[in-house]
């Protein structure tokens, strides 16, 4: 198996006065439709992002007269070992030009910049509101990434390390698999910054990505690691009206973008976008792994409300809770902050009542989700399409943080 897990911590929080905009189609058919392909790509995912941008560029693309508008923002570096050597990133209309692809470049981005950086991504999404203000916005960020867990935190025994910088914070140090056989992963943000020949990795937080966010959009798709769990979710509740993503980690060669009509048409389909995602590896023949969900953010106060009760009743069988609990778990070797929403509660007794209840939330907002029977030596048997933290096999450090999460303050898991 060949692997790319890394991290990132992961990306984005409430979102700015631009999201204020409301969906109504009602006019739709005459406006402008825009998908932003947002990559940060210099790290060890350049090679299979660049193969992605190709396998989308060789499908349909908008002509250049469309309203349709395909852009791409991507970041990479010269190959997938070697990040010596700084790259500019850009901001590129993609069309279809009498039979030709015709790339036009409308933002350039100092080399010395990260698309890491949550400033970068404000500054390439305000460029887009600007050449294109009164259009319908789908975003899909592709890159590392590791939910809701603050910079740093995350790490992965061969494949990553942690070191502290002399002026304080956390940066993982990239230290590669070597073992080339197994099947890679990617995650989302994490690119590399080399510093004193040391290779950190730069990281956005979930909150400070929602707050960079000035559009409002249709949908946003997570082409990460881990980042399906109600903690991202809840954080761009404001942001997107559909937030698509997996609980589990993806496998390095991504989303399926042969075909992307789905999510560039008069009336998107993020859900079938997605399923054709699941449907090409539940059927691959060579590596049988993925899990997607797409959620509706219309039903997820109506989701925290219900948990929120169901948190305070059933505290002390949750605080009982712990790994050795049979709770499904989304994560790999010992990275224990992803378990399964429902498992969860389900795991700590609550009453048929309260599990309708329970599933009548859940089906409230998750419309569209999968997985296969496993995913890399992960039995999956109980699957809700989201994943959350469990408190009790955290730490004091990691619970404080988890406090400044929006959805904790909606519904006070950690007291």
């Amino acid at each position: 198996m060949r692997i790319k897990a890394i991290i990132l911590a992961a990306v984005f929080a409430a979102s700015i006065c631009g999201c204020t905009k409301q969906s109504d189609r009602s006019g739709y058919p005459q406006e402008e439709f825009v998908l932003v392909y947002y990559c940060a790509g210099f790290n060890n995912l350049s090679s299979d992002i660049k193969h992605n941008l190709h396998v989308m560029e060789s499908g349909t693309i908008p002509f250049r007269t469309s309203k349709h508008k395909l852009l791409a923002f991507t970041h990479f570096s010269v190959n997938d070992v070697n990040f010596t050597e700084l790259t500019e990133s850009h901001l590129v209309h993609i069309s279809n030009n009498y039979g030709q692809i015709q790339r036009d470049t409308l933002l350039t981005i100092d080399k010395t910049r990260s698309a890491s950086d949550a400033a970068v991504l404000e500054e390439v999404l305000e460029k887009v509101s600007r050449l294109y203000p009164n259009a319908h916005y789908g975003l899909v960020v592709s890159s590392h990434g590791t939910g809701w867990l603050p910079a740093g935190k995350y790490s992965s025994g061969n494949y990553i390390q942690f070191r502290r910088k002399p002026q304080g914070g956390s940066l993982p140090v990239y230290k590669y698999n070597a073992n080339p056989d197994e099947p890679k992963v990617k995650t989302f943000g994490a690119e590399v910054e080399i510093k004193d020949g040391v290779k950190y990795s730069r990281e956005m937080t979930i909150q400070s990505m929602a707050a960079a966010i000035p559009i409002h959009l249709d949908y946003l798709l997570f082409d990460a690691c881990l980042m399906g769990g109600i903690e991202v979710a809840y954080e761009f509740k404001d942001v997107a009206d559909k937030v698509a993503f997996s609980p589990t980690e993806v496998l390095s060669e991504g989303f399926d973008y042969s075909d992307i009509s789905d999510l560039l048409s008069d009336s998107p389909s993020i859900d079938a976008f997605c399923k054709r995602y699941f449907d090409y590896y539940d059927k691959s023949a060579r590596e049988r792994a993925a899990t997607i969900s797409v959620v509706k953010t219309s039903g997820l106060d109506a989701l925290a409300q219900t948990c929120g009760k169901l948190f305070n009743n059933y505290r002390s069988s949750i605080a009982g809770l712990n790994t050795a609990s049979g709770i499904q778990r989304y994560y790999r070797s010992d990275h224990h902050w992803f378990f399964d929403l429902r498992d969860i509660l389900f795991k700590a007794g609550i009453s048929s009542t309260d599990l309708t209840e329970l599933d009548a939330a859940l089906d409230g907002c998750i419309s569209y989700k999968a997985a296969t029977p496993s995913f890399l030596g992960i039995q999956i048997t109980s699957y809700s399409g989201l994943s959350m933290y469990l408190p009790s096999v955290g730490d004091s450090d990691l619970n404080e943080f988890y406090k400044t999460m929006a959805w904790n303050k909606a519904t006070n898991l950690v007291e």
